[in-house]
């Protein structure tokens, strides 16, 4: 048996210099080259440039993104056993961002397809990049919980891969229709762009491999058990709250992005403000990200969440009754919904890796690879859910790709961005406020877990 030295305790349990955790953010920029890419542009890309019907467009990104959440909890057991040379966690990045950049670049490739062959090459090209995706994502959001277990540097490495996240998205949303117009539109377009995407994301995660480092190490090198990891999760009620509340959460946060694009599109009038719609969304995200940042410390992760979600329901609230068309009633409330969505994305992922430590206080298991599969699990299946039930609602309200819709259609997508984000957002609130971790109850678990580990490395001192 391997004990933990004191000198990697020390290292777990000091914060992390500016340095790390901007090289740690910087990944999460990568991954929203293509993450956020698909998120924002994918659906449009398949009904308003392939022209594929609605329908089968949001069916082919929800299963995808279901398989996506099915085998980020399988990788992230496996992740949780790997070891090597470059840890547990990064090796993942060396090895698998070059394939991560190719499978970019392949749902955009222009074959000159149609019809039923058409379908079938999107679906099989998005179902490969979100393997390859997960395999490179899960084993990256799970390195936060080995590079320290201070929940307030874990709070900065959560608003650096925010920062960093709401940067990318705000790049891309002012950037990929305008560029990938300049570069000769349609499919030709956005081909092009993805290569530019796909390659500078392959690049950043080269770098964030080189300069992050796994400091965290059990008392022991035993590995987890399966059976060990599924009966931690089960006694985890601070994960299992978190779980639901980011499933509604980010189904509502889902629907949000993809229904804006087509409100503003349609019911707006105007295909440049989409542009702009998605700019001012994020820009108050980010502009947002640190103060949620401050208030979070000063109160706690919980607080930002009620907060947040609340401005977003006040903001759906605003646009179902007013259905804005332009001017200040059009901005404000997507100033809101940004600042909401920036506490969203904060608080659940830096609350993530505070219930890797609830579950070991309560049964000495750590599963931080188990919980970050399984959270990206819910996400991603609320992603799946969100976007198919967008394409198949726009379907069944008679939505036709750059047409002059019907008004029952366009009463139809108003109702579509309004309530559901609503609902679910309002939904999320209700779980979320049986959280029961603070700051200050976890410090004490961590100390109380440093003491545990500290009497096995003894244990096995005394034992050789």
């Amino acid at each position: 048996m391997r004990a933990a030295t004191p000198q990697r305790q020390a290292n777990a349990a000091k914060r992390l210099g500016l340095g790390r955790v901007i090289a740690y953010g910087a990944g999460d920029f990568a991954f929203n080259l293509s993450f956020t890419f698909a998120s924002l542009f994918l659906l449009y890309f398949y009904t308003d440039v392939l022209e594929i019907p609605a329908g089968t467009a949001g069916l082919i990104i929800m299963v995808a993104l279901i398989w996506e959440g099915i085998t980020d909890p399988v990788i992230g057991m496996i992740a949780n056993r790997t070891r090597s040379r470059w840890g547990r966690y990064r090796p993942y990045l060396l090895f698998g961002s070059v394939p991560l950049a190719v499978s970019v670049a392949a749902m955009f490739l222009p074959l000159g397809l149609t019809g039923g062959a058409l379908v079938a090459y999107c679906f099989a090209t998005h179902l490969v990049y979100r393997t390859v995706f997960t395999f490179v994502n899960i084993p990256y959001i799970a390195l936060s919980a080995q590079m320290t277990q201070d929940s307030d540097t874990r709070g900065q490495l959560a608003a650096a891969r925010m920062l960093f996240a709401i940067s990318c998205g705000l790049l891309l949303a002012s950037l990929t229709l305008p560029l990938a117009k300049a570069l000769g539109g349609g499919q030709t377009g956005f081909f092009l762009v993805s290569i530019f995407y796909s390659a500078l994301a392959a690049a950043i995660l080269l770098l964030t491999f080189a300069t992050t480092s796994e400091e965290v190490t059990e008392a022991t090198a035993d590995h987890p058990s399966l059976g060990d990891m599924i009966a931690t999760l089960r006694v985890n009620r601070a994960f299992l709250l978190l779980f639901a509340a980011t499933a509604a959460g980010a189904t509502g946060y889902t629907m949000s992005g993809k229904a804006l694009i087509y409100y503003l599109k349609y019911w707006v009038g105007s295909e440049e403000f989409v542009t702009l719609g998605l700019v001012v969304t994020l820009g108050a995200s980010a502009l947002a990200m640190i103060p949620w940042m401050i208030v979070a410390r000063r109160r706690n992760k919980r607080f930002v969440w009620l907060a947040g979600a609340g401005l977003n329901m006040l903001a759906y609230l605003f646009i179902l009754a007013l259905a804005p068309r332009g001017g200040a009633a059009l901005w404000f409330p997507l100033v809101l919904i940004g600042i909401g969505n920036s506490a969203f994305i904060l608080t659940f992922w830096s609350m993530l890796p505070d219930t890797v430590e609830y579950g070991e206080w309560k049964t000495g298991t750590r599963a931080e690879g188990a919980i970050f599969g399984l959270i990206a699990f819910s996400q991603k299946v609320a992603l799946g859910i969100g976007t198919g039930l967008i394409g198949l609602i726009m379907g069944w309200i008679g939505y036709v790709p750059n047409q002059p819709q019907t008004p029952g259609t366009l009463h139809g997508i108003v109702l579509l961005y309004g309530a559901g984000p609503l609902l679910l957002f309002a939904a999320s609130v209700a779980v979320i406020w049986f959280y029961p971790l603070s700051g200050d109850t976890h410090r004490r678990m961590v100390r109380i877990i440093d003491r545990r580990r500290a009497r096995a490395a003894a244990a096995a001192e005394a034992a050789e």
